[in-house]
């Protein structure tokens, strides 16, 4: 009996030893055939490892991994969730369950994954730049932030996570910050036109137009299709009341994409500018063609209108507009001016306080709101906005005095 014991002790150390090796030959195979891309290689080697150590998450986690990779979305998900049964403290099941539940469009299981991986991880840049992108996309901008700006520290050459905290940083209103960070993407990653179009078009926003052109016309020299440059382009010489560059840049953005709204409806602004009435129009209605929900064009429509006397088609377009942006405090501004020169006092003043209302910053509507009430015999009323107007105008004055000091 001694000797028979010894015998299968000997033969179970035997086996564990085969085992081991086994193991370690599996995962340097299915690590090679990974590397090489061979999905389907590695996938077949991760399971073979799998049978081998059943209780191991980061088997799980990889034979998942590769399904994914091969579009088999529904087993893949089976496999990061028997990884995380086996140790829920298994931060990268987490993350890469996390990613595919945010290719599958499900935004809240993804971020809940994405911040539980980053959470048992806090040092992993990869995991923070993922949930960053996650929130910003989502709309959490604020928050996006936080985890981009951890993303950025622990992976300074992480060039997407730059670029993504560009575009959160600009939605919080960090204009300043948001340069900042696109400059940082394009330094880190000179290949990546998204983050220069980016850092073109804020160049462009804080004052600083020509540098923002240089910034479309390196796209351009990278990539001569790219009709997102070619459309900057022509947005930043609109801005510098350009109109003879900004008029081609948009007609070649419409010649290579006749369905590009926005190029439509800046054309329309730019021959507005240039006192082409009917061409602006007929640009602005091509636009709403286009984009029906484009409540800008129906604005400007209005003022076209407004411009040339048809009051009623006016009030129609500004009307139009509010009903597609419940917010959009011009045009309740300028719905209340076309009223008023029509005689219609009391919706005249319900549209002008209300544009007060959603933009206090706007002097216009209290300039309009108190020369109605000054026909109305409300001297006080009148008198009381024309000041709060001047107080809003000298407000937007030193705030763009800032603004270009800082530049």
């Amino acid at each position: 009996m001694r000797q028979s014991g010894r015998w299968l002790f000997l033969v179970v150390c035997f086996q564990l030893i085969a085992s081991a090796t086994s193991l370690e030959e599996l995962e340097s195979r299915a690590n090679a055939l990974k590397a090489a891309g061979d999905a389907a290689g590695a996938l077949a080697a991760y399971q073979e490892a799998a049978t081998l150590d059943p209780k191991s998450p980061r088997y799980q986690d990889e034979i998942g991994f590769m399904l994914r990779v091969l579009n088999r979305g529904s087993e893949a998900t089976e496999h990061f969730h028997q990884a995380i049964e086996l140790d829920p403290q298994f931060a990268p099941a987490h993350f890469h369950l996390g990613v595919a539940l945010w290719l599958d469009q499900d935004t809240a299981g993804a971020i809940s994954e994405l911040q539980t991986a980053a959470n048992l991880d806090l040092e992993n840049g990869a995991y923070q730049s993922k949930l960053g992108q996650a929130l910003e996309a989502s709309g959490q901008h604020q928050e996006a932030v936080t985890h981009l700006k951890t993303a950025v520290r622990l992976q300074p050459a992480d060039g997407l996570a730059w670029n993504n905290l560009g575009n959160a940083l600009e939605k919080t209103g960090d204009a300043l910050g948001a340069l900042d960070a696109y400059t940082h993407a394009v330094e880190v990653a000179p290949a990546n036109l998204d983050a220069r179009n980016n850092l073109g078009l804020m160049l462009v926003k804080t004052r600083r137009p020509d540098e923002g052109i240089a910034e479309f016309q390196k796209v351009l020299a990278a990539d001569p299709t790219n009709n997102t440059a070619r459309f900057n382009i022509g947005f930043a010489h609109l801005l510098k009341a350009e109109l003879d560059q900004a008029i081609p840049a948009f007609r070649d953005v419409i010649a290579r994409d006749p369905n590009h709204a926005a190029a439509h409806y800046n054309l329309g602004v730019a021959l507005k500018n240039k006192d082409d009435i009917d061409g602006a129009r007929a640009e602005f209605s091509r636009a709403l063609e286009i984009d029906p929900k484009l409540a800008e064009a129906h604005y400007m429509i209005g003022i076209t209108s407004w411009q040339s006397g048809e009051f009623d088609r006016a009030a129609a377009e500004m009307r139009a507009a509010i009903a597609l942006r419940s917010d959009y405090g011009e045009a309740y501004f300028m719905l209340g001016t076309v009223l008023k020169q029509k005689g219609e006092a009391a919706p005249a003043e319900e549209a002008l306080r209300t544009a007060i209302r959603l933009d206090p910053a706007n002097p216009g509507p209290y300039n309009t709101l108190a020369l109605l009430l000054r026909q109305k015999g409300d001297i006080e009323g009148s008198k009381r906005l024309f000041a709060e107007g001047a107080r809003a105008k000298q407000a937007k004055e030193n705030e763009l005095g800032v603004m270009l000091g800082r530049q």
